[in-house]
């Protein structure tokens, strides 16, 4: 009797998880249709080592993850003699904050100086469906800004 209820339970299980992993495609809250993404292209500052911009680079990472929880992910990585930092926001709502966050008496001001002391923005390619209200919120800053539509994706 035990040799035949394995394999039915066996068999049950694994449709089950089957029937779910079906399921839960279709439930959007598993995709992140709003998901924003940055690729800075940056030079290094004169004067800094490459420990430097090392250093720096995980202790800003680190403080973007300890203080904004609706970015998704953040990487810098080197590439020849630049810097590329690849940000990833929930959406754009998590974008701007990041933007109120490293603006005068926010609460990364001191640390976007110390960013500014280590690197010079050359251009930023924002990758997704960026609203309006994103586009004009990002107009101010006056960087080399350029916004690419999403023709098809998925993000988890």
């Amino acid at each position: 009797m035990l040799k035949i209820k394995f394999p039915f339970l066996l068999l049950l299980l694994t449709w089950s998880c089957i029937d779910t992993k079906i399921d839960s495609v279709d439930n959007e809250y598993l995709y992140n249709t709003d998901e924003i993404i940055f690729v800075v292209q940056m030079d290094m500052n004169e004067g800094k080592s490459f420990d430097d911009i090392k250093t720096f680079s995980e202790f800003y990472t680190n403080t973007i993850d300890t203080t904004e929880p609706n970015s998704l992910g953040w990487g810098f990585y080197e590439s020849g003699d630049k810097v590329i930092l690849i940000e990833r926001y929930r959406d754009g709502n998590a974008m701007m904050q990041h933007g109120i966050n490293i603006s005068e008496a926010g609460i990364l001001e001191e640390q976007f100086i110390m960013f500014n002391e280590h690197f010079s923005i050359n251009k930023i390619d924002v990758y997704g469906n960026a609203t309006d209200e994103l586009k004009e919120f990002l107009e101010p800053f006056g960087l080399p800004i350029y916004f690419h539509e999403a023709l098809a994706r998925f993000s988890r």
